[in-house]
């Protein structure tokens, strides 16, 4: 079975590559996903499908995105990451940012592990 900081490696790469099939293979089917922006934006869902819906989606808001992966700390079935997002928006985005424009955020993300996939993902930007 794979450490936890390999899955979160896989699932990242598989974000970057906008393989939402891959996404979700990385992940419970009663996931926990939260988004919390500096901007005061954030987002909560539960579950496999509703994550699928919210990947599509963002895969389509961006026209080049990836995320890298600073620094991961682990411990047993959690782990915590330092992320970089740069992404070029492909239309213009609730948040303020217009097509075309490019995006650079760093921010914090947490894990959480369960039977080997990817329990709860908590992303800080």
């Amino acid at each position: 079975m794979e450490s936890i900081e390999e899955l979160i490696e896989r699932y990242v790469d598989c974000y970057n590559r906008v393989d939402v099939d891959g996404m979700l293979e990385c992940v419970t089917d009663d996931v926990r996903f939260e988004n919390i922006s500096n901007a005061g934006q954030s987002m909560q869902l539960e579950g496999k499908d509703a994550l699928a819906q919210v990947a599509a989606a963002s895969s389509q808001a961006f026209t080049f995105r990836r995320q890298r992966l600073m620094n991961v700390v682990s411990s047993g079935e959690n782990a915590a990451a330092e992320v970089e997002f740069q992404g070029i928006a492909a239309l213009d985005l609730p948040n303020g940012t217009m097509q075309g424009q490019s995006v650079e955020l760093k921010g914090a993300s947490f894990f959480e592990a369960r039977d080997g996939l990817l329990s709860r993902i908590v992303d800080y930007s």
